[in-house]
């Protein structure tokens, strides 16, 4: 019963860590291009971190140099654009976001002389909320109460 009790105990706990971040994947002609963000859903006026990873057919990071522009824009505005030149296969960016929508991040990369532009990565960023989580408060309680039992017992 204990085996049993610890692990749906440290699910638990797991759950708040996989709402952490998030990414997307697009494929361009034969390079992955995957964007991650932390967190999953950018806030308004926060500074959000995006890593833009680049890897080959057998996913594996492009280790050649790779010279490209980014930009996001929202209804058709671009608000950042940015030229980078990498050697590692990953690119970091660290956008802070004015208002609250939709914004689409565009790509277009080279590497050698074949030049890239996988589709658009949508992203949505969101008001900071002010209300509290009662879901956690509950499931904190909830293994609190658990957690005691488990260790009267012992």
């Amino acid at each position: 019963m204990s085996k049993k009790l610890l692990i749906i105990y440290l699910f638990i706990l797991l759950i708040p860590i996989s709402y952490s971040n998030g990414g997307c994947i697009k494929i361009a002609d034969d390079i992955f291009v995957q964007l991650s963000s932390s967190p999953i859903v950018p806030i308004v006026n926060k500074e959000a971190s995006f890593l833009i990873s680049f890897a080959n057919i057998k996913k594996e990071l492009i280790s050649e140099e790779i010279n490209g522009k980014i930009w996001i824009a929202k209804d058709d505005e671009k608000i950042l654009t940015k030229n980078f030149k990498i050697k590692n296969g990953i690119f970091d960016l660290k956008p802070t976001f004015k208002s609250a929508g939709l914004y689409e991040i565009f790509l277009e990369f080279k590497i050698g002389n074949k030049t890239y532009m996988p589709e658009d990565f949508l992203i949505e960023v969101k008001e900071e909320k002010q209300d509290f989580n009662f879901l956690f408060l509950i499931i904190g309680v909830i293994i609190g109460i658990l957690s005691m039992k488990f260790i009267k017992k012992h």
